[in-house]
């Protein structure tokens, strides 16, 4: 009895779990369909996910996503307009969001496919506007799911 009661606990929580993640990657995903940047939202998906499924994962902490996205958001957009779009800009924003995020604290993968993802759109202001208006559902999210644990 103690284990279906503990059974049926679980489940409400998933299903209240699921119902954030959703409303969150929907507020994501119409931010990012202002400006048509579809291509950017798989990190930001991959991102919510574990905002709300795995708090006390080692890849997620939310110093974490607001640094590395910040530094994807910024180190793309230094990259573009020194360089251009290019595959050599684009592997360098790589190898610098692999390695701060390997040898740093702030481990955060998803950022590794925005720094990607930032030369798929071409458009560094496109990028820019999209990428801050879903770092800031991110961190508010984060921000009150950790104060408030809105979920558990």
């Amino acid at each position: 009895m103690d284990r279906d009661l503990k059974e049926l606990k679980s489940y409400k929580s998933r299903i209240i779990n699921y119902l954030v993640f959703l409303a969150i990657t929907s507020i994501v995903l119409f931010l990012i369909s202002l400006r048509k940047d579809f291509l950017l939202a798989p990190p930001y998906a991959v991102s919510v996910y574990l905002i709300v499924f795995r708090q006390k994962s080692h890849y997620y902490n939310a110093k974490s996503v607001f640094a590395t996205y910040l530094l994807v958001i910024t180190r793309s957009n230094l990259t573009h307009f020194i360089a251009g779009a290019n595959v050599i800009g684009m592997l360098s924003n790589v190898v610098i969001v692999s390695a701060f995020i390997t040898f740093t604290n702030l481990s955060h993968p998803p950022a590794i496919a925005l720094s990607i993802f930032s030369y798929i759109t071409n458009n560094p202001l496109d990028f820019t506007i999209s990428s801050l208006l879903a770092l800031l559902v991110l961190v508010i999210s984060a921000i009150l799911i950790g104060k408030y644990s809105v979920i558990k």
